[in-house]
């Protein structure tokens, strides 16, 4: 493990460094072809984003350091490098006002990849990110005191029994890591770390080292926050509606009551205080004090924001849309009945359901 100091360095020394969303297009094609051979010419693309803004960046130099190779970014700021021999190679990023930004990428075969850039006016250090995942055989048991090892990072670890590892504080940027155990073919993939995310690899090794198809590796990014208050364990458990910052950053709700259309067990009705304005009301408060939906008064859920109570819910609206930016929200737990509400957020509270709002960090 390397100290405090060491690792900012190794911070600084990577950048974002490449935030690759796949070392290639479409993993199930990746199945379904035959892996190239070594001397094979592959063509490579990507696309370079603001770190902030999400939005392209055109005119960045993207160097191919061990060819000596350079190419910009066009106006929605993607790129292509054709002809490119299989291996492991050093790319480099620059554009004015951005950080420069650099790393190992393995051309494993053709494909693309995302990459973000931090303005210089971002803050000075980028937090850290977390690695976590599981290794298996080829029927999917786990393998127990497998080697994970991260070069870059200097860090390694044994898998657990039941074949998972973990590792905290990892540097953001692109690592190669090296997946090994006695008897087993070694793998060697590389992973993106995102600042403040997880990154959950699944890795399967076969029996002896032979010629196998490439191994697929899954990357679920997951944000570090919600994973550490349960958020994740409570959307695997099969009780309520999750929604992710994935998932409302590709919606890019203008009011929180937008992420509600579509959602199962939730309702949009007029709020009573302004028929322009919209209410949630969830399956479990559907039956009012006038019988069915669209009659007499509905019974509202009980609204926790952060893990604090804000609206107790009942036969008043808690005017979410008032409540919390749509852009400061990181997750959202909807439990539409009283059944399979954590004990955290239930109680007698809960008849009508509740609503769980997690802001960012």
């Amino acid at each position: 493990m390397m100290s405090g100091r060491e690792s900012r360095r190794g911070a600084r020394r990577i950048g974002l460094a490449l935030g690759v969303c796949a070392a290639v297009a479409g993993a199930a094609d990746a199945h379904a072809q035959e892996p190239p051979e070594p001397d094979e010419r592959v063509t490579i693309s990507g696309r370079v984003v603001d770190q902030v803004t999400r939005s392209p960046l055109s005119g960045v130099l993207v160097e191919i350091r061990d060819l000596g190779v350079g190419v910009e970014t066009d106006s929605v700021g993607r790129f292509e490098v054709r002809g490119i021999r299989l291996g492991v190679y050093s790319f480099a990023f620059s554009r004015t006002g951005y950080r420069p930004s650099t790393g190992e990428l393995a051309v494993l075969r053709p494909g693309s990849f995302v990459t973000a850039m931090i303005p210089i006016t971002a803050g000075a250090e980028l937090a850290a990110g977390r690695f976590v995942g599981l290794v298996t055989d080829e029927s999917g048991a786990p393998i127990a005191n497998a080697e994970v090892q991260i070069p870059s990072a200097f860090m390694g670890a044994l898998t657990r029994e039941d074949g998972r590892f973990r590792f905290d504080a990892v540097p953001p940027g692109l690592h190669r890591v090296e997946f090994s155990f006695l008897g087993r073919a070694t793998r060697v993939e590389t992973v993106e770390v995102a600042s403040g995310l997880t990154s959950d690899a699944t890795v399967r090794l076969p029996v002896q080292p032979i010629e196998v198809d490439p191994i697929e590796v899954v990357v679920e990014r997951r944000e570090v926050f919600l994973e550490d208050i349960g958020f994740y364990e409570r959307r695997s458990s099969g009780f309520g509606e999750f929604i992710d910052l994935e998932a409302i950053e590709q919606r890019a709700p203008n009011l929180v009551t937008d992420l509600f259309t579509t959602l199962p067990g939730a309702l949009l009705v007029p709020s009573p205080y302004n028929p322009l304005e919209r209410s949630v009301v969830l399956r479990g408060g559907r039956l009012g004090r006038g019988g069915l939906t669209g009659g007499g008064d509905h019974c509202y859920p009980m609204v926790v924001i952060d893990g604090q109570i804000t609206h107790r819910g009942g036969s008043t609206p808690a005017q979410i849309d008032y409540l919390i930016e749509s852009s400061a929200i990181a997750g959202i737990e909807v439990f539409p009945s009283s059944v399979g509400v954590p004990v955290q957020f239930g109680g007698l509270d809960a008849a009508c359901g509740v609503i769980v709002i997690w802001s960012r960090r």
